[in-house]
């Protein structure tokens, strides 16, 4: 039995590991995010399959500039400042005044004044699902660019895997994050076990949910970057000094077979970050439950704790603390649209 708590006490130091590191990498990209315009340049993209040889029409629209300068700074790798989303009555009303403003008669000659192409064509197909009215014509339109924008959306989840990844991999170099190194540490040492194992429960008795990377809601920098501060300072006195993590001179001092399983616990480490925050949290939770129906509480070591945005707290080991403590942050205000309420890209 003890055999089976031990094991699991590991476990649990482990998934309480990563999902601290898997909360550290989530706010860099939600830095890359802000710095590169990522959401804005998918958009872009996106734009561009949909409206072909219009869309610098599109883009130098009034309107769109007005939404577009509201960013407050240019898309990195365009010639444009770029929002992070447009709903569809936007893109409606932009694509039906270029439309207006493309000679004269009716709606339907408008269209197929425009050049050869397959927006003339599926425009054209549009069209003749309506009665010939523009308020049905611009239902449809929105239509489309629901469809659309729903595909593109879940492309740019899929591809924010692959940037955790990255983000999740490299950091895990820089951090020393070693998943096989932290699985040694905690097997062979089990004050060190037990600490973490409290520090774990702490966490979760103090803690409802964690935030994660998200691509519907791009952050501004004065807002991730000092939560980036706090949390890699957090990261480092809770996890990456107690269980011997970082680099030091020894840390280079090894064979090539060494070399290799470091590398080997660096992608797992990796791997960990593309599953989110939430992932390991909910898992966690549930590993602590068992431990406790098992009788195999945490030893009640001295710890305080650091206090972090979304409010989350995270504990710190510190064994001249004699109290626990915990402050919540003040979560911050939720943005009144949802990905869904803004219905363009997202």
């Amino acid at each position: 039995m003890q055999t089976l708590i031990t094991i699991l006490s590991v476990i649990i130091g482990i998934v309480f590991v990563l999902m601290l590191f898997s909360l550290l990498a989530s706010t860099v990209m939600e830095i890359l995010a802000a710095l590169l315009s990522l959401r804005g340049l998918h958009l872009l993209r996106t734009l561009k399959n949909m409206l072909g040889d219009q869309t610098s029409k599109f883009l130098e629209h009034p309107f769109f500039r007005q939404l577009a300068y509201a960013t407050g700074r240019k898309t990195p790798m365009t010639a444009y400042s770029l929002p992070a989303w447009i709903n569809k009555s936007t893109f409606s009303a932009i694509l039906i005044d270029l439309l207006e403003s493309n000679g004269t008669g009716q709606l339907e000659q408008k269209i197929h004044d425009l050049p050869a192409g397959d927006l003339k064509e599926l425009l054209l197909y549009l069209y003749r699902q309506t009665d010939g009215t523009i308020q049905q014509f611009k239902g449809k339109v929105e239509n489309w660019f629901d469809e659309v924008m729903e595909r593109a959306s879940d492309w740019y989840k899929r591809s924010t895997k692959w940037w955790l990844f990255g983000v999740g991999f490299t950091m895990a170099i820089i951090f020393n994050t070693d998943t096989i190194q932290i699985y040694s540490s905690l097997s062979t040492n089990s004050v060190l076990r037990e600490d973490f194992v409290t520090l774990a429960t702490k966490f979760i008795e103090h803690n409802d949910s964690v935030p994660s990377f998200d691509a519907n809601q791009e952050k501004a920098l004065d807002v991730v970057v000092p939560q980036f501060t706090e949390m890699a300072k957090t990261y480092k006195e809770s996890v990456t000094s107690p269980l011997g993590l970082g680099w030091s001179e020894s840390q280079f001092n090894l064979t090539t077979t060494q070399w290799l399983v470091k590398i080997l616990g660096w992608l797992l480490s990796g791997i960990a970050v593309t599953f989110g925050a939430p992932f390991w949290f909910e898992i966690l939770k549930k590993l602590i439950s068992i431990k406790s129906g098992a009788g195999g509480g945490g030893s009640g070591s001295s710890t305080v704790v650091v206090n972090t945005s979304g409010g989350t707290t995270i504990p710190v080991n510190n064994q001249h603390a004699d109290t626990v403590m915990f402050e919540k942050a003040k979560a911050p205000a939720k943005d009144d649209k949802s990905a869904k309420d803004q219905e363009g890209f997202g």
